[in-house]
């Protein structure tokens, strides 16, 4: 793992370093500027997570399509928020069997950057604390910030508020992909999945919070929670924009609002600025995990 002391990571000038920003980051940050400010910080790439969230989708897709055309008798639990994993193998161990096996977003995205960068040492930067945990289990990630971090990190190099500076690439590295950048609000993986030929709005419970959580897995019955066959849940209430690495005062819905504004600039301004990420680009990966 990459040294991480103080609050404040430290790069070795002699290695080739990756960022991989979750979705969430422009709830934080304004772009472009940020990937302005994370090459200063010294990253050599800056990636979005959002390629590993629409291989995250297929994935699921192709697992529940064959599931359901199979009429398996279960109720599936969406499995990126790594808290919700975490409870589920602590205090539900019957449960796990009913998380779909398949990485999240940051770990498919992972896989890509390794394949496509694999001399870079890669760092997730991202709203929840229990990441740090998920790459440990991973081993694909060698080093996990909270936005809170990053910015406490921004400070001790005396990252200036504003860069434009012309020789700091404005783009990020990456396959293109602008619908998943939805992925970390409330519903947002359902939202994305593309799922209707295989799921009806009735089939899906979309819910957050422990509290709420723990009465629906208590209520599970031989692997199924009443008629729903799919459960897009997460720890934090409002999504991943509301996570406990987040900083700052602003509410759900703005932090929502900002989610949408930069998904629909990408649609309109930013499809020249990167490739179009396919499913064959990453053919030879496979993104199945195992709880």
């Amino acid at each position: 793992m990459i040294d991480f002391s103080m609050g404040v990571l430290k790069l070795d000038k002699n290695r080739k370093y990756l960022a991989m920003l979750a979705p969430s980051f422009v709830t934080m940050y304004e772009y472009p500027s940020i990937v302005y400010k994370l090459r200063m910080l010294g990253f050599d790439k800056v990636t979005e997570v959002t390629f590993g969230a629409k291989m995250t989708n297929l994935f699921y897709y192709s697992f529940l399509k064959d599931k359901l055309e199979k009429g398996e008798k279960k109720t599936w639990i969406a499995s990126p928020c790594p808290t919700l994993v975490t409870f589920i193998r602590t205090k539900y161990p019957h449960l796990v069997e009913n998380l779909v096996p398949v990485h999240s977003p940051v770990g498919c995205m992972a896989l890509i950057c390794k394949k496509f960068y694999p001399n870079h040492k890669i760092v997730f930067i991202g709203p929840c604390l229990t990441k740090k945990l998920e790459a440990q289990e991973l081993g694909t990630i060698d080093a996990v910030l909270t936005f809170k971090e990053l910015n406490d990190w921004m400070v001790e190099e005396n990252i200036p508020e504003e860069v434009t500076d012309s020789k700091y690439h404005i783009s990020f590295d990456k396959f293109y992909n602008d619908y998943t950048k939805i992925y970390p609000t409330s519903g947002g993986l359902s939202d994305t999945l593309n799922g209707s030929k295989i799921l009806s709005d009735k089939d899906i419970l979309i819910m957050e919070g422990i509290p709420n959580l723990v009465k629906v897995f208590d209520q599970f019955k031989d692997g199924v929670y009443k008629n729903y066959k799919f459960l897009d849940i997460l720890n934090c209430m409002g999504g991943c924009i509301n996570g406990p690495g987040m900083f700052g005062t602003s509410s759900i819905e703005e932090r929502r609002k900002r989610i949408f504004k930069y998904r629909d600039y990408a649609w309109r301004y930013e499809k020249d600025l990167g490739r179009t990420g396919y499913r064959v680009h990453v053919e030879d990966l496979d993104f199945h995990r195992d709880f």
